[in-house]
């Protein structure tokens, strides 16, 4: 309450000062030129308030907001003066409306603060419990899945407007249990991020998803704990399945941007490609990768992107960490991995 009354005594002469600005303009040809060269002074004062820094920007704003505020106020209750002379109704005089006006005006501001708050508490509110713990079909080319509401799964639909569901999201996630559960969540394309940013790991985690044990997906552990910048798993750490063009190669730009380029062949059969940026690793067998050697003490491995084929109708695109000497075998390990993750959402 205390405080309340601080932040009424800062706002309020500055709201005052608005209203009185504008509420005594009781002609027309006076009031509408009065209330332009208010709002042009407005939009110069607000712009060169914002466009200031340090601490005292943030007050700076609120004066000029409430002066705004005032000011509109005081225009208003002018206006509603002139018309009720032009119409002499007696309950809309001066007198009447100056008060009711100025008090009205004020408590626009908390009326519509609060409002958005609400608004915005409603849209960002946990999704049902139905949403959260059930599973939820949909399809992507001709196979059906079903997608649990986890931390890391990022859906595009196949849509006209290219609809994508964050699912670590509260609005996401609701609007997608909702085309899910209506039976019309046709996907273009599935991605497990996996590796997540650690700044927001703290809000894709907070799913009931990761308050149990789930033996059942491959990708839970990782997907509900971050991993340690030390750590190579032999699992993807993001892979996205996509509907591809029917007769049509993922992997062929870079196969020949990768053949371009002479290879070094190690011992063990393992060839490399340079490029500008980036180079090619590929394995005896004809498997390849694109990777990115960080040269980073956080980050001592490799980053690499493999695409391939996974069915008729799908591509499968993974990134992995790794390193040269371990690349061969955890490359094939990586592969069966990608596809198991895959194999875990089919119904």
């Amino acid at each position: 309450m205390q405080y309340l009354g601080h932040f009424l005594s800062f706002v309020g002469p500055a709201y005052a000062i608005g209203f009185l600005a504008l509420c005594f303009w009781w002609r027309w040809w006076l009031l509408v030129p009065a209330g332009i060269v208010a709002a042009v002074l407005a939009k110069i004062e607000f712009a060169s308030v914002n466009a200031s820094d340090g601490a005292g920007a943030v007050f700076g704003i609120i004066l000029v907001v409430f002066a705004m505020i005032g000011a509109a106020s005081g225009f208003l209750a002018s206006g509603i003066v002139l018309i009720s002379r032009a119409t002499r109704l007696q309950a809309l005089r001066a007198v009447y409306v100056l008060p009711v006006v100025f008090i009205l005006g004020f408590g626009s501001y908390f009326v519509v603060t609060w409002t958005q708050q609400k608004v915005r508490e409603a849209r960002y509110a946990p999704p049902a419990a139905a949403c959260l713990d059930n599973l939820h079909p949909a399809r992507i080319a001709d196979v059906d899945i079903a997608i649990p509401v986890a931390p890391g799964i990022f859906l595009y639909g196949d849509g006209m407007n290219d609809d994508h569901y964050i699912l670590w999201s509260n609005p996401d996630a609701r609007a997608f249990c909702s085309e899910a559960d209506g039976g019309n969540a046709t996907m273009k394309s599935v991605v497990f991020m996996l590796d997540g940013y650690p700044s927001r790991r703290e809000m894709e985690t907070n799913r009931p998803f990761c308050s149990r044990p789930h033996p059942e997906y491959p990708w839970a552990e990782m997907a509900c704990h971050l991993i340690p910048t030390d750590v190579i798993p032999d699992k993807p750490v993001q892979m996205t399945v996509s509907v591809k063009a029917p007769g049509f190669d993922p992997s062929v730009r870079e196969r020949e941007a990768m053949l371009k380029n002479q290879a070094i062949v190690a011992s063990d059969g393992l060839r490399t490609y340079r490029s500008q940026n980036d180079f090619y690793l590929q394995r005896p067998d004809g498997y390849f990768a694109r990777c990115h050697a960080h040269r980073s003490k956080s980050q001592p491995w490799l980053s690499c992107t493999a695409t391939e084929e996974l069915l008729d109708k799908l591509a499968i695109s993974y990134d992995f960490r790794t390193t040269a000497e371990l690349f061969i075998n955890q490359s094939a390990a990586v592969a069966a991995n990608a596809s198991a993750i895959f194999d875990s959402i089919k119904r």
